[in-house]
């Protein structure tokens, strides 16, 4: 400790010893004020309203010559003759002690006296209705945070909700019976949420039932500490018998990131369908387990229609576009008709690999028809068709690396976008640069990539990142995750400086070959101001006009127009939106019945957790609603509860104060001085009054009132609830008190 830090604490102490005596006079004076006052009724009105005004100077109008002293002083009157009032009453009260007190000697020859517990006297000047008001908001704000994902009964009053546009009631639901004949589609996650994810849907007829996808939603800034969420799967786990398949559409984080906690709850015997790449990454993650079940996968062509039997139900994947390797969509014949399921999908004239396998799809309509069609709805907002293609975005980045030759060049994407990598490598081997990836899911999904041959490598092209920074700048091209602007990605840290390997300089061009999810554009932002401070050239897409180079990304899902075209192509019979929060469902809905010619009665927008049946008549309709919601993980993949999640909401608007208590076991008395902790509250060397007021009305406390052990949690609740009355009068914040009480 060095003299500055010395000096500074002999002089903290000694200003504290000083005014330590002055706020103990203080104190003492108020409890004995307190102990010799006459009882007091409870008053109300005016009269009391002036007294107390005067008492606490808010108006020198009230002082003596003061022109509203008159009112000062008929209140006083008043108050006067009530005190009188109470006074003869205290007086026959007191006569009637002595008898009391023979009785309670009397008792105590068989049982212990209980010694009485008096109230003590906290000095503030709030109404202990103020706390609880202000207690009580909070509460309802925290809950209403903590729980935005927690579904009981959403409120959905669309008009095409099922009910007609009536919100449904709990009578509704419990009355609600399923008919044994009707095929029952049930979300489990990814419709209505606050947020694109989280996707599950089972498909079940009687005793057989098909999982489609087990996704996560990533958690946003209102879930502190939480990384990311899946589905409660409690319906699952009750049915868990009637599982005959778990089939995966594509190998998104929110279809496919929930597996490590679901799949190792599914029977072994049970077949996992998904395409190569798709089960490459599912594999992946499953092996990072300590205890890695043995599984049933098996992979699907999605290009050879072989039809999958799952009991009374059948399966076929159809090849679809995506920004990422074996996307499909799956058709589901059940005895009530056939259900397309579209997973994610987007248009394109000029795609970089196999088309869409329209000619399967227009052979299925026109042989057996789309009885009910569930369609997702990301991009449902956007205008138009797709304007551009993947090769376009490949010549772009050429054109990057021809302006800015002379430097580094780092290009930032998600690290699912396969065919996206793919034209970096194409395009630095052209040009005679190496290429290194940096971030754990890039080097992961590179490698099943490789593995599975959706990539293809120019000859001497990739090199690792310790060896690539010995070459000089105009031959390095690195591709990294942090296109989020996610705080730990790769990106970040190399403007931090905190990359093992590289450190972003004034010479280097930065790509974000992605755009901003909603969300997260203060992130993104976040992380283009400390490149440019770096002195980089940041190049984003959709920033022609500024950088004239042309467009560096093409979003994964179908624009407006796409819709209307493959929705009018499939002709389903029933239409059912999902995939998307609740405004986007309601544009496809409205689009289907608008544009499409779809009759509102059959098309139905359900929540997760809702029951939706197709009849044998082909209509649809909603009958009920199972458990569903939320299980919360850290980023260690360890579970969160929402009770840890709303304390943490609380100690981050209000703080935290503990208050250590040293009790001598047989007198109950304190042995030394409270030890007081803060943390997000005050900052206790600039509050030495308010800890000393505590402090002070801690020793009273355990001084007037002797406690059993019994009665400790009896201690605990009434110091809770007093300091967080004295907290509140004298900061206007409620933190969590916590009293702890040791007894030696």
């Amino acid at each position: 400790m060095n003299l500055k830090e010395q000096e500074r604490r002999k002089k903290l102490m000694q200003s504290q010893a000083e005014r330590m005596p002055a706020i103990k006079k203080r104190f003492e004076e108020q409890q004995k004020a307190a102990s010799t006052a006459e009882i007091k009724t409870v008053e109300t009105g005016a009269a009391v309203i002036f007294e107390e005004a005067q008492k606490r100077h808010f108006n020198s109008n009230f002082k003596p010559g003061g022109k509203d002293a008159k009112l000062v002083s008929r209140a006083s009157s008043k108050t006067g003759t009530k005190k009188a009032q109470a006074g003869s009453a205290t007086r026959a009260q007191a006569a009637t002690k002595p008898r009391a007190s023979q009785t309670a000697t009397s008792g105590t020859k068989t049982t212990k006296a209980k010694v009485a517990k008096a109230p003590i006297n906290l000095a503030v000047s709030t109404r202990k209705g103020d706390m609880v008001h202000h207690q009580k908001m909070l509460s309802q704000d925290v809950n209403a945070q903590a729980s935005q994902h927690i579904i009981g009964v959403p409120v959905n009053k669309s008009r095409y909700n099922g009910y007609n546009g009536t919100q449904v009631t709990k009578s509704q639901l419990n009355s609600a019976r399923t008919d044994k004949d009707s095929v029952l589609i049930i979300p489990i996650g990814g419709t209505g949420e606050f947020g694109i994810g989280k996707n599950m849907t089972i498909i079940q007829y009687k005793n057989d039932a098909i999982v489609i996808d087990m996704g996560v939603l990533f958690a946003g800034d209102d879930y502190p500490g939480v990384n990311y969420m899946i589905p409660d799967i409690k319906y699952l786990e009750d049915n868990m018998n009637k599982v005959k398949a778990v089939c995966f559409t594509h190998a998104h984080l929110d279809h496919i990131g929930a597996c490590r906690h679901i799949l190792p709850k599914i029977p072994t015997t049970v077949p996992i369908y998904g395409t190569d790449f798709t089960l490459g990454m599912i594999k992946k993650q499953m092996s990072e387990l300590t205890d890695e079940p043995d599984l049933n996968y098996i992979t699907v062509d999605p290009l050879k229609h072989e039809i999958l039997k799952c009991g009374e139900l059948s399966v076929e994947f159809i090849h679809t576009l995506h920004s990422i390797p074996g996307n499909c969509a799956i058709v589901v014949r059940t005895p009530n008709g056939v259900i397309y399921v579209s997973g994610d999908w987007r248009a394109e004239a000029n795609p970089m690999g196999v088309q869409t396998d329209y000619e399967r799809i227009d052979e299925i309509v026109k042989n057996e028809g789309i009885t009910l069609m569930l369609n997702e709805s990301t991009n449902i907002d956007s205008p138009g068709h797709h304007p551009h293609s993947e090769f376009d975005v490949g010549e772009s980045l050429g054109a990057v690396m021809d302006h800015y030759a002379s430097g580094r060049i780092i290009v930032s994407c998600f690290s699912s976008q396969v065919s996206r990598i793919g034209m970096v490598l194409e395009e630095a081997a052209k040009r005679g640069r190496k290429v290194a990836f940096a971030g754990y899911s890039m080097i992961n999904n590179v490698e099943v990539a490789l593995r599975t041959r959706e990539i293809k490598v120019p000859k001497d092209t990739i090199m690792k990142m310790e060896d690539i920074i010995k070459l000089p700048d105009d031959r390095v091209t690195i591709v990294c995750t942090g296109s989020q602007g996610e705080m730990n990605a790769v990106l970040n840290r190399m403007v931090s400086g905190a990359h093992k390997y590289v450190k972003v300089k004034s010479t280097d061009t930065i790509v974000f070959s992605s755009n901003p999810i909603p969300g997260n554009e203060p992130h993104v932002v976040n992380t283009v101001d400390g490149l440019l401070r770096e002195g980089a050239q940041v190049i984003q897409n959709g920033k022609t006009h500024m950088t004239n180079i042309g467009p560096l990304h093409l979003s994964g899902h179908a624009y407006y127009e796409d819709h209307v075209d493959f929705v009018t192509r499939l002709k389903p019979l029933n239409y059912m939106p999902y995939h998307g929060e609740f405004y986007m469902m309601e544009h496809n809905a409205e689009m289907a019945e608008n544009v499409i010619g779809i009759p509102r009665e059959r098309i139905i927008i359900a929540d997760d957790g809702d029951v939706v049946e197709l009849t044998k008549d082909h209509k649809i309709k909603k009958t009920g609603r199972v458990h569903v919601g939320n299980r919360l993980y850290d980023d260690a993949d360890m579970p969160v509860h929402e009770a840890v999640v709303k304390d943490r909401i609380h100690i981050s608007r209000e703080g935290i104060f503990v208050l250590v208590l040293t009790l001598n076991k047989k007198t109950g008395r304190l042995l030394k001085t409270p030890d007081i902790v803060s943390r997000a509250f005050i900052y206790l060397d600039n509050s030495e009054e308010l800890i000393g007021k505590i402090r002070h009305y801690l020793r009273l406390k355990t001084d007037k009132n002797t406690y059993s052990d019994s009665d400790v949690k009896t201690l605990k609740e009434e110091i809770k609830e007093d300091v967080t009355r004295i907290l509140y009068d004298a900061t206007g914040h409620t933190p969590i008190v916590i009293p702890v009480i040791n007894k030696v």
